[in-house]
C-alpha cells in the first residue's frame, strides 16, 4: 500500500500545480483525508465524522468543510457519498489521480468552481 500511497500524493501535487483555483483549505482538506485514509487501513471507501477532518486540516468552521469537499469533489479529487445515518459521518473514496494523471499527462484543463 505504500507505493499507492505514494504515487496518490506524487500524482495530486502534479494535478494540484495545474489547478488554478486550488485553495491551501482545499489542500489541507485532501491531506487530512489522505492522513485519515491511513488511519483506516487504506480502504477504498472508508467513513469520517466531519470534526476529524476540521481537526487534521485546521479549518475554521463546518461551512469551510462543506465548500472545501464540494470543490476537491468537483475538482475529481474525491468522492463523497451520505451514510445512511447522518449522524455517523460522511463516506469518502479517493480518486486514483495516478491514473487520470498518466492519461492527461500534456491536458491543462481549468477547474472553475
Amino acid at each position: 500500500m505504500r507505493n499507492n500511497f505514494v504515487s496518490l500524493i506524487d500524482a495530486f501535487y502534479a494535478k494540484m500545480t495545474r489547478d488554478l483555483n486550488i485553495s491551501p483549505g482545499h489542500i489541507a482538506t485532501y491531506l487530512a483525508l489522505v492522513n485519515l485514509w491511513t488511519l483506516h487501513s487504506y480502504s477504498p471507501t472508508f467513513i469520517i465524522k466531519p470534526e476529524e477532518i476540521i481537526a487534521y486540516a485546521k479549518l475554521e468552521s463546518f461551512q469551510e468543510l462543506r465548500d472545501c469537499l464540494k470543490y476537491i469533489e468537483k475538482a475529481k479529487y474525491i468522492k463523497t457519498y451520505s451514510t445512511r445515518i447522518p449522524t455517523n459521518g460522511i463516506g469518502i473514496k479517493l480518486i486514483s489521480l495516478y491514473k487520470i494523471d498518466k492519461n492527461s499527462n500534456q491536458n491543462n484543463n481549468r477547474i472553475t468552481k
